[in-house]
């Protein structure tokens, strides 16, 4: 199995709220979302990752993914809803390390292509989503197994990112996601 749901109902309300109100966070950090890539269709928020001021310097990014410290992004300041869900989820898996963190939102009829995540973040760190706002009709999938779900809003699952997946929005709104990354020796992914 990919993925399982560890709770239901999660209080994601306030952070809804607030991303409402900071639309400017929106696209921020372009990374992820050129044309080439699988998260083209979709918009994000950066709040935790690898300090790129060198990468920037050097138009080189090939490091970028190599074992790092992540840093907090200025958009996780703004968003001080994120703080219980992303440590609490740290306190609930007996996390060691948080790794990346961020907010994507996939538009009604948009996409994230198959894809698997590579190198160091992926393998050594467990990956989670918090459903910030899903309904039915957005479905998070992985072909070579057929497996599907569709999250609710509230919804937080565990989820196996370095085998190929996708995430489709045949629903009529935006599906937001806040997903991390925590290093445990702790939590089973059975």
């Amino acid at each position: 199995m990919n993925f399982k749901l560890l709770q239901k109902g999660v209080p994601v309300a306030n952070l809804l709220a607030e991303l409402e109100a900071k639309p400017h966070l929106w696209d921020a950090n372009p990374l992820r979302l050129f044309r080439e890539g699988p998260h083209w269709q979709t918009h994000d928020i950066w709040l935790r990752y690898k300090d790129d001021t060198e990468n920037k310097k050097t138009g080189d990014y090939s490091n970028f993914n190599d074992p790092h410290h992540p840093i907090w992004y200025p958009p996780f300041y703004e968003l001080p809803a994120t703080v219980p869900l992303l440590f609490g989820l740290m306190a609930a898996v007996q996390g060691e390390h948080l790794g990346g963190a961020l907010i994507y939102s996939i538009p009604p009829g948009k996409e994230i292509f198959v894809h698997s995540d590579p190198g160091w973040h992926a393998h050594y760190h467990a990956k989670f989503n918090f459903a910030l706002q899903s309904q039915s009709g957005c479905s998070f999938y992985y072909p070579d197994t057929g497996e599907s779900m569709e999250a609710e809003t509230g919804d937080l699952h565990w989820f196996r990112n370095t085998v190929p997946h996708g995430v489709k929005n045949n629903s009529d709104r935006d599906q937001i996601i806040l997903t991390c990354t925590i290093h445990t020796r702790n939590f089973s992914e059975t």
